[in-house]
């Protein structure tokens, strides 16, 4: 059976073509909406870990979703024990810790660690010190005390919002920050061995929570050298602070730095660089970023503010998520459509062995996707990679791009 999109060979049992992973009779409804990085998802599904995370299969992805639930839980006992030094700096590191476990984990980089992601966490999280200094502590620390209404501040309605604070911190910072967050991940993305896709997302989701994490303890500084360990006063409304300012935003920092570096990496072989698209998809972050802080600013005038503020920060992330299910699984598709109309054999594909990591059917040989369920290859994790992508003894070594 020959793929109508690519051209290539399929056995007539194949639900999807191997090569691009188009969807044959009843199965190609499903190609349009099933996620293919995790098909058994829909592309427009609010699923945090497969998009993050990509490098997960549905087993793996659940064991981090129960981790990171299970710490939410003990940043919400310490909060409710009101522990509040504990509880901020746990929340502060949840993600980006996670995060680090996880590219650990899946040993991405073999030749290259984990250390790598280390580093550019130190170094945006340093650059990410300097900036919440001149921010909140140096220079426009005033200005940052009248915008602390929400948080236990001065008492006043909505016509007391100081203005010069308002888009100091929720328009200048949030695009100053953006661009910090990008130089990290920008840089690693424009090297060789690291100019894919997946892995400009990676890199801009590390530097993004990293950021999130040192901009916390800033902002948040005087709860830790006010010497009080244990409070009992408004710890309804410290939950929902921690987990707004801390956890959501966190996640929103790091979705929305990895939507630019991922734009920056480009969908097919090398880097595209500072294009068109990279200012675009840098501004959509950006202005996510803007749009974020002034629903948290704005609402924490209101009734029932800081839950209101929760509320705002996962809309916001589930915009976020969605636009990086989108860009991943269209740039997946489009490369293998492109690497197999060129005859080209991307790096990323099996060799003679091999079980796909979802739905473990054998692969074919030179698969980008499997034809049982239509999963691409490319993100797998070490083990798995390992499994399906070994050539053979004696063969040559492959060449080609990736997604």
């Amino acid at each position: 059976m020959r793929c109508p999109e690519c051209g290539t060979e399929n056995p007539e049992v194949a639900r999807f073509c191997l090569r691009c992973g188009h969807g044959f009779a009843a199965a190609a409804a499903g190609r349009s909406r099933g996620y293919a990085i995790q098909t058994a998802e829909n592309v427009r599904q609010f699923a945090l870990i497969s998009t993050i995370m990509p490098h997960t299969n549905r087993e793996s992805a659940d064991a981090y979703r129960w981790a990171l639930l299970l710490a939410a839980g003990a940043v919400i006992v310490f909060t409710v024990a009101g522990i509040l030094p504990m509880a901020i700096l746990s929340a502060a590191f949840l993600v980006p810790l996670a995060y680090l476990i996880y590219i650990y984990d899946i040993n991405l980089w073999e030749d290259a660690p984990a250390s790598v992601v280390a580093m550019l966490f130190v170094v945006t999280g340093a650059l990410s010190t300097l900036v919440s200094l001149v921010f909140f502590r140096w220079v426009f620390q005033d200005e940052f005390r009248g915008l602390l209404v929400g948080l236990g501040g001065r008492a006043g309605g909505i016509e007391a919002l100081p203005i010069s604070g308002l888009l100091l911190f929720a328009v200048v910072l949030p695009i100053v920050a953006e661009i910090v967050k990008n130089i990290g991940p920008v840089f690693l993305a424009s090297r060789p061995k690291f100019d894919d896709m997946i892995d400009g997302l990676t890199f801009g989701v590390a530097a993004g929570t990293a950021y999130a994490a040192f901009e916390t303890l800033v902002a948040f500084w005087p709860v830790f050298t006010s010497g009080q360990i244990r409070t009992t006063d408004g710890l309804a409304e410290w939950t929902l602070v921690i987990l707004n300012l801390m956890v959501v935003k966190s996640l929103i920092y790091g979705t929305a730095t990895g939507i630019a570096a991922a734009a920056f990496s480009g969908r097919g072989e090398g880097y595209d660089g500072f294009t068109p698209s990279y200012f675009a998809n840098f501004a959509f972050a950006a202005v996510m970023n803007v749009l974020y802080w002034l629903g948290v600013r704005l609402l924490a005038y209101a009734p029932f503010g800081q839950a209101l503020g929760l509320l705002w920060g996962v809309v916001i992330l589930a915009v976020l998520v969605i636009r990086v299910r989108v860009m991943l699984h269209t740039a997946l598709i489009e490369a293998a459509i492109e690497d197999a109309a060129n005859d080209r054999r991307a790096a990323y594909s099996t060799n003679e062995t091999g079980f796909c990591p979802e739905c473990e059917m054998q692969l074919l040989p030179d698969s980008a996707f499997c034809i049982a369920c239509g999963e691409s290859v490319r993100a797998t994790s070490a083990t798995a990679r390992h499994r399906i992508r070994e050539a053979p003894a004696g063969d040559a070594a492959t060449t080609g791009g990736a997604a």
